[in-house]
């Protein structure tokens, strides 16, 4: 950790938020780049944060408190719902909360991806310094950081559009950067990760980075790129290889208890990273107990995304009473978890793709989905102890914040760090899995017009999970969009990956998107608007009113960082202040960028 404070100043995007700190004088360390990576050695331990560095999407903690993870921030504008607090820095407003001089959740992201990029930038910068036993071994480590660059960039591009694309190890302040074009950039990934896939090693440790987990991006980028002949072929590497399968037959830690399934098994956070457990690709690790493995808050998952149901005012009884209450150890606040809703899923999500799965075991309402009738009244003092809730007695404000049903068998996560009112613990997380990689090339095969074949991908995942067969002409990209959110809902980067379809139907020009007009007019809009039924529609939570616009695709650059690039131009997103300043983005990418 002291090499990462001592080489902040590698690139003016990763501190921009602390220029002042140049000016304080820090003593000479033994510890410097200079000399930790002259060592094979010093190269392969700097890969170690970086793996730990991809938690930060999933785990709560983003803002440097017990909050919500980036994958929050995402969620909020996506489909799958809306902000459940008007304190997370997100608003719910966001023609008003979303600005590049706002103070909003959205920035996180941008502050925490050019940290992991500048170590990769480092490792690959430096790559030739020490001496290898052979090219094999310097190109596996090499391989792991085009991974990592390559993994935050491709989330960069989709939550921001053009940004300057870094190259290599800045050691010195550089206030001249430029904007690459997004095509430009996914260009660059879709090399270095083809590189990655022949260098990155097939068996590793949990945790660490595998070839199948670069060919899962790989795939991702192809997409992208409207290479979907060569993301078949990337995805069935994997698919075919016969070292990951779907899980289809109990497994692990409860596998005897009859009140669960496979899908509780593939979830519990002591599974996930099991050598029987044939679907992960990629886990971050998180246990508890281990320093060097352990976030700090954990996961945060009943915090977050379960409803405001034990400490809010609004549920009642028929008397008119408080009808949950906030109390330590009590069997309703460790089964459930103290909830605070800091996101809010819709109906969509909940509701609606649900229509037509039969006995879908991912929305089992027995184990894995809870609806709102298990929440029963637990306040002592109500004569109806014991009973569900009936919301008819309570505010109607709770519809928003505390009525909603939720994911319990991936959410459900016991807390050793706050034990008696459970936040969500530490639990290892997916971050590629196998039922994604069958939805990558679902996809590939749909845009390829080969429906029969997506058909076939798709219902491998979803008979596993006892749903009812689609037909291949009932497939579509919505429809694949839908598979995505019942199998990897909390899971899957969900405003990037649709922000990725909108922009490969307009680049296909397909349902009247153009890249022309883009940001007026884009698929990931009205896919927000119309499946996620809560933005642009009265709907008002603490005088906030959830909207939501087209241009909003981006997000827009802080404003912080345009200003300090004095010598350059990092441009700013169409709908946003500034855009009037912007240059013709860069097609090329070279060192000296």
């Amino acid at each position: 950790m002291k090499t990462r404070s001592i080489i902040l100043i590698a690139s003016l995007l990763i501190f921009l938020s602390s220029c002042n700190d140049w000016l304080d004088p820090e003593p000479l360390s033994i510890y410097t780049p200079e000399n930790i990576y002259k060592e094979k050695a010093g190269l392969k331990a700097a890969l170690i944060p970086l793996r730990k560095d991809i938690r930060t999407n999933f785990y709560g903690g983003a803002s440097g408190n017990a909050g919500p993870s980036l994958l929050t921030y995402e969620l909020m504008s996506s489909d799958y719902g809306v902000a459940g607090q008007t304190t997370n820095g997100m608003g719910q407003n966001f023609d008003l909360s979303v600005t590049p001089t706002g103070v909003s959740g959205i920035f996180y992201y941008w502050n925490t991806a050019w940290g992991p990029i500048k170590d990769a930038n480092t490792i690959i910068s430096r790559i030739d310094v020490p001496e290898w036993e052979n090219e094999g071994e310097k190109n596996e480590v090499l391989a792991e950081a085009y991974f990592h660059r390559a993994y935050w960039y491709y989330l960069l591009v989709h939550l921001y559009g053009n940004i300057p694309f870094i190259n290599k190890e800045h050691t010195a302040p550089k206030i001249d950067f430029y904007s690459h074009s997004m095509e430009t950039i996914l260009k660059k990934l879709q090399e270095d990760l083809e590189f990655s896939v022949k260098y990155l090693p097939e068996n590793v440790n949990p945790g660490e980075i595998n070839r199948a987990a670069g060919m899962h991006l790989l795939a991702k980028v192809y997409l992208a790129n409207q290479e979907y002949d060569k993301a078949v072929d990337m995805a069935s590497n994997i698919i075919n290889s016969g070292k990951y399968l779907l899980m289809t037959e109990r497994f692990g830690s409860v596998s005897s208890d009859d009140r669960f399934n496979v899908l509780w098994d593939l979830h519990r956070p002591e599974n996930k990273s099991l050598p029987t457990n044939k679907e992960g690709i990629l886990v971050c690790q998180d246990k508890y107990g281990y320093p060097g493995a352990q976030t700090q808050y954990g996961t945060l998952t009943m915090q977050t995304y379960t409803p405001w149901w034990s400490h809010t005012l609004w549920l009642k009884d028929p008397d008119g009473l408080r009808a949950c209450v906030d109390a330590a150890d009590d069997p309703q606040i460790l089964a459930f978890g103290r909830g605070v809703a800091t996101f809010r899923p819709g109906n969509y999500i909940n509701y609606d793709i649900w229509a037509n799965c039969g006995e879908d075991l991912r929305h089992d309402p027995d184990t894995n989905w809870m609806p709102t009738s298990k929440i029963l009244i637990n306040n002592p003092a109500s004569k109806y102890y014991g009973q569900p809730v009936d919301f008819k007695y309570s505010d109607p404000i709770d519809s928003m914040r505390a009525l909603f049903p939720w994911p319990h068998y991936k959410i459900y996560i016991p807390d050793e760090i706050q034990r008696s009112k459970p936040r969500g613990g530490n639990s290892d997380w997916y971050v590629f899995r196998l039922a994604e990689t069958y939805l990558l090339r679902a996809e590939a095969y749909c845009w390829k017009g080969e429906m029969d074949k997506a058909a076939a991908d798709l219902n491998a995942v979803r008979l596993r999970s006892k749903a009812p067969a689609v037909k291949q002409e009932n497939v579509t990209i919505d429809y694949i969009l839908d598979e995505r959110a019942r199998e990897l809902y909390l899971e899957e980067p969900r405003k990037v990956e649709l922000t990725r379809v909108a922009l490969i139907m307009a680049k296909r020009g397909e349902r009247g998107y153009s890249v022309n007009n883009f940001s007026e007019n884009n698929y990931w809009f009205d896919r927000v608007i119309n499946q996620g039924k809560l933005y642009n529609r009265g709907i008002v939570w603490e005088l906030y009113e959830y909207k939501i616009s087209p241009y909003h695709v981006f997000w827009p650059i802080p404003q912080t960082a345009i200003d300090a690039n004095n010598k350059g131009r990092i441009n700013q997103n169409i709908g946003y202040n500034g855009v009037d300043k912007n240059v013709t983005p860069l097609v090329e990418i070279t060192d000296n960028q």
